[in-house]
């Protein structure tokens, strides 16, 4: 247990000022500094594969970058709601499910993928890439992002240990705070409803990311923690009454570009919603193109990780000719894999489809007055993303039986996420009460009196 405390301790303190760069709010701070720390560490990992060396030889100019970030930055206002009672709200209740941590560290995709890459990338940039051009490493999917082993490798080779629970411990903690600030997401947005109401919501839209697969957010695993990074910033950029706030705008755009740094279903969600986030924005287009940003990180690292022989199984190997050609043996694959998906999703895709259709006809009007952007957005970033989805299973070169049983759970986690997010903001629309005219609490207007005062609130 003491070697899990140092790590989450040494995590925290690694991303401390660039949380704090961000927010302008210890406490906030705080909450996003495991996942602050692992793009810290990560801004280590691309210089060290394209220039050579160790990664300690870089880590320490990311840190004292992230400093200096901070101290430049010292006079930006904070963002709403960093308090220490919002921070409280944002953790807490969601920390019992986070129990499944303790559960013995087991999980293969963790140990074959994201611990293994966390060993490499201890070893140096030769070995890296070595094992990333190797035919023989290819089970372990060494295009994969470095998010999450890099904050693995953090507390590994500062505590020069290998302790499994600790890895565990340490992703727990990175996903932790993803899902913390998809609830901080949902209360800026809802800022104008009722606060217990608001932040009930909130907490909800967290919990919401232990479907369907509960044991995911605290395996190891990466796909929690990126379905639940680009949930926050969806909401932020399709639902805030402003969602380019100068203020906020920049941990927008923090949670985006961390959702391809996780995982590679990340690049295809940051592209799903720079394309809908362009139309929404169609006349702000030159903020919108502020969304094109996470897009371009994922970019950046898919180049970098082929650039030293790392190869994708599905882009390499993908039966795209097949496809094109219309195969009988591809298009027999419909059936599973809308039966797989659907079965796995239905539920929870009716339940808020049927509320969001509702909330359309209904409450127009007071999800307006509210503040808060319209919810087809959101749902069609969700339509692009299942799109996205059927083709992979569509060309994937292997069986799409095996495929869909060992994956289909967990890259449906984003689907669930924006869903029930869905959901829990048409469900404060509908229980809060119409509010006065005049600035809304979440608005730039409204909180201009209190930034001065912005730790004495939630």
């Amino acid at each position: 247990m003491t070697t899990v405390l140092a790590a989450l301790a040494l995590l925290v303190v690694a991303g401390l000022p660039l949380a704090y760069a961000f927010t302008r709010s210890w406490p906030l701070s705080l909450v996003l500094s495991p996942l602050t720390g692992a793009v810290t560490v990560t801004a280590a990992v691309l210089p060290m594969l394209w220039i050579g060396g160790a990664l300690w030889a870089y880590l320490p100019m990311a840190f004292v970058g992230t400093v200096l970030l901070a101290w430049h930055l010292r006079r930006r206002p904070p963002v709403p709601h960093g308090s220490w009672l919002s921070a409280a709200i944002l953790t807490v209740p969601l920390l019992f499910p986070f129990l499944t941590a303790f559960r013995a560290p087991n999980d293969w995709d963790a140990h074959a993928i994201w611990w293994l890459h966390a060993g490499m990338l201890l070893e140096g940039a030769d070995y890296t890439r070595e094992v990333m051009g190797n035919p023989a490493m290819v089970f372990t999917h060494p295009d994969y992002p470095p998010l999450n082993s890099s904050a693995v490798a953090l507390a590994w080779g500062v505590l020069d240990t290998r302790d499994f629970f600790a890895a565990q411990f340490v992703s727990s903690a990175v996903t932790g705070a993803s899902i913390a600030m998809l609830g901080y997401a949902v209360r800026v947005v809802t800022a104008a409803a009722p606060p217990l109401l608001s932040w009930s919501g909130s907490i909800a839209a967290g919990l919401s990311l232990w479907f369907p697969t509960y044991t995911a957010p605290a395996a190891g695993l990466s796909d929690a923690m990126c379905a639940a990074a680009f949930t926050a910033g969806a909401v932020l950029l399709l639902f805030a009454r402003d969602p380019f706030d100068t203020r906020v705008l920049p941990i927008t755009l923090l949670l985006l570009g961390c959702a391809p740094l996780m995982k590679n279903e990340g690049v295809s969600l940051v592209g799903v919603l720079a394309v809908v986030a362009t139309v929404r924005h169609r006349r702000a287009w030159r903020r919108a193109a502020w969304s094109w940003l996470p897009f371009g990180v994922g970019v950046v690292w898919s180049l970098t990780a082929r650039a030293f022989g790392a190869k994708t199984d599905v882009l390499s190997s993908g039966r795209f000719g097949q496809l094109l050609q219309g195969d009988p043996e591809i298009r027999h694959r419909f059936s599973p894999i809308g039966t797989t998906l659907w079965g796995i999703a239905d539920s929870v895709v009716l339940f808020a489809a049927g509320g969001a259709l509702l909330g359309v006809l209904l409450l127009r009007k007071r999800r307006r007055a509210l503040g808060l952007g319209a919810d087809p957005w959101l749902w069609l970033v969700i339509g692009g993303y299942s799109a996205f989805l059927t083709l992979i299973y569509l060309v994937t070169p292997y069986d799409v039986g095996w495929h869909l049983a060992t994956s289909a759970d967990r890259v449906l986690i984003p689907v669930a996420a924006m869903a029930c997010t869905s959901a829990v903001c048409w469900i404060i629309v509908a229980l809060s009460p119409t509010p006065r005219p005049g600035p809304s609490p979440g608005s730039v207007a409204a909180d201009a009196p209190q930034l001065v005062h912005a730790t004495a609130h939630p």
